[in-house]
């Protein structure tokens, strides 16, 4: 195994998976996986805590799998969080330069984001994120990272991502529950994005757009810069709650239809493809009724299309088209239908892939689907941030540490502190 210096633990708070990942990086720079763990989510709906104790009884065992398979003791972890909750908005911020005879330092970075951060949000919200897009010397040189460059003004452009307070606290509240500490509390559009884009792909413009179970998340890049975030509560649960009810079927029987054989474009389905045997609501009645495949893909294609339209909607709404005409990058459970990166291609104009976790080493197996993104994503995260998560330590009196002052406070701050702060296109 290539060394490693330090480990991380991230948590992906799915509403249809909970993922945990442990991993650090190797002398390449490059993510290598120590341990994985999964359990079906329960307590979690739409991206938010609707049951505190069984989604922390699914937490403990997703962290149980995860120390299990790494070996080591999981004591604390960053968390990623979705839900339609989570907004944003771009806010502009500017220093006078000390003295044009000095370069620009770290500290004048510092207080040009403070001042691009001091903005009035609603008292039930919280900022959890504040990214410099870029920054601007003496109102004409636009650069990514300014330090050591000369001049008298400094400007930064923010991408601020605000949550429900109370989101996030239920959220903090039962990880602790599960037996570990948070660390860190990230937007998982945000950072499955970070993950999910090449570097090119953000200087033309993309957008990311994240299938997931409770909810569908919209990430913008333009310029090289994130320009948007943003969730519409509506998700790949609501495409097995349609074949639930068009198939007379289990909730459940519906997920694995949808999942074996998922297909959102019907023009894609062979007129002598075999037909699908469903299982019957009471377990002891046998098989059902056969469906055909087409007939599965009408429904699924039926509920994409509305999804579409309301993405539609919210680029116009935002004006995205920019990033649009970049490309389209599908994360989430919804990515691995079949013919959904045709049918965006199709509906928006756009070339549209599904996306990959990247260059993954170690215990990859679980990680290489669209649907992993949220945990490798934070994991990644929380490694160029610096805030490093120590996953090995005696005494297991520590998995609980008492935490001093404001809880939310301490989870948000070091969201926003990241090594990215500097060089937000790093």
């Amino acid at each position: 195994m290539p060394p490693m210096s330090t480990a991380s633990v991230a948590i992906d708070l799915g509403s249809s998976v909970i993922t945990t990942v442990v991993g650090g990086r190797n002398d390449h720079g490059q993510l290598h996986i120590l341990g994985v763990g999964q359990s079906p989510s329960a307590g979690i709906e739409a991206g938010q805590i609707s049951h505190v104790s069984r989604a922390a009884s699914a937490i403990r065992q997703s962290l149980e799998q995860a120390e299990a398979s790494s070996a080591r003791q999981i004591l604390s972890v960053g968390v990623a969080v979705s839900g339609a909750h989570l907004q944003s908005m771009n806010n502009r911020g500017a220093v006078a330069l000390p003295s044009i005879g000095e370069p620009i330092r770290d500290s004048d970075l510092i207080r040009a984001i403070d001042s691009g951060r001091a903005v009035t949000i609603n008292a039930s919200s919280t900022l959890l994120h504040a990214i410099p897009r870029y920054y601007v010397v003496d109102s004409e040189r636009r650069s990514f990272d300014p330090r050591g460059q000369h001049g008298q003004r400094l400007d930064v452009s923010m991408h601020l991502v605000t949550a429900s307070q109370s989101a996030i606290q239920n959220a903090a509240h039962c990880v602790q529950n599960a037996g570990v500490d948070v660390e860190l509390i990230a937007a998982k559009p945000v950072v499955a994005a970070e993950r999910a884009v090449r570097g090119d792909e953000k200087e033309f413009g993309v957008l990311v757009i994240g299938l997931d179970a409770g909810t569908t998340t919209l990430t913008a890049f333009e310029d090289g810069a994130i320009a948007h975030t943003s969730a519409i509560q509506v998700g790949t649960s609501h495409i097995a709650r349609d074949l639930s009810i068009g198939l007379h079927c289990s909730n459940e029987e519906a997920r694995r239809i949808m999942h074996l054989h998922g297909q959102a474009i019907p023009q894609l389905v062979a007129n002598d493809a075999e037909e699908i045997e469903l299982r019957r609501f009471s377990p002891g009645a046998g098989e059902g009724q056969a469906v055909t495949p087409k007939f599965v893909a009408e429904i699924i294609n039926a509920r994409v299309c509305e999804i579409i339209s309301m993405i539609t909607h919210r680029i116009t709404e935002h004006q995205l088209q920019q990033a649009v005409a970049g490309g389209i990058v599908l994360t989430g459970s919804g990515a691995m239908l079949g013919g959904l990166d045709l049918l965006f291609s199709k509906a928006m104009e756009s070339p549209t892939r599904a996306a990959d976790a990247g260059d993954l080493f170690g215990l990859t197996d679980k990680l290489s689907r669209p649907d992993a993104l949220g945990a490798v994503g934070m994991l990644d995260w929380m490694l160029d941030s610096g805030d490093v998560v120590q996953t090995e330590r005696t005494g297991a009196s520590h998995r609980r540490a008492e935490r001093s002052g404001s809880m939310l406070a301490s989870l948000t701050s070091g969201v926003s502190s990241l090594a990215r702060v500097f060089s937000p296109n790093s």
